[in-house]
């Protein structure tokens, strides 16, 4: 079971309902609105994939949110979450958080549907390239400018992709769990 301290008091993370409740109120898109599940799910197990301090408080922040009422502020989560990726490190807590997920089970079937889309994701990436007409010699510059940032843009998302599932398995090995 893993645990924080915050000011000075050993708390003891758990996942669950109230852990969903506390994340769809707090982690929002890019315009402040509620997001569905699979892309709170997203924004969620990508963060922690990618080890992004602020993902890595808000998943610690949803974790405690079964004190209810008790619950230390976001700023009082974040400010221990800070010395435990001092003193730790991210590496350490994103792995420490994966195992904590994992072997809770709350949200296995949620990351296996998101692995599940990112595979659905680089599919539809390959697809798209097969398909993909090339412009004819007759094209305007323009008309070829834009095929050249569109395979760009299309090609950079696959990249990111790959990645973020080889990552995400390495680390479910590292806990010695499975999905």
């Amino acid at each position: 079971m893993m645990e924080l301290t915050v000011n000075n008091k050993e708390l003891q993370l758990k996942f669950n309902f109230s852990s969903l409740s506390l994340w769809e109120e707090k982690i929002l898109d890019s315009e402040g609105n509620k997001q569905d599940d699979a892309e709170m799910f997203d924004a969620i197990f990508t963060g922690l994939v990618q080890k992004s301090p602020r993902m890595l408080v808000n998943i610690i922040n949803g974790g405690l949110a079964y004190l209810k009422n008790d619950k230390p502020s976001y700023s009082e989560v974040f400010d221990a979450v800070s010395e435990l990726m001092g003193s730790e490190g991210v590496d350490k807590l994103a792995q420490d958080l994966m195992a904590e997920l994992t072997a809770n089970g709350f949200f296995k079937g949620s990351m296996k549907q998101w692995i599940n889309s990112i595979k659905r994701q680089i599919k539809g990436y390959d697809k798209f390239f097969k398909e993909l007409k090339k412009p004819t010699k007759s094209a305007t510059p323009e008309e070829k400018k834009n095929y050249q940032q569109m395979v760009r843009r299309y090609q950079l998302l696959k990249d990111q992709s790959k990645p973020l599932l080889d990552e995400f398995d390495k680390m479910l090995k590292d806990t010695e769990t499975t999905l």
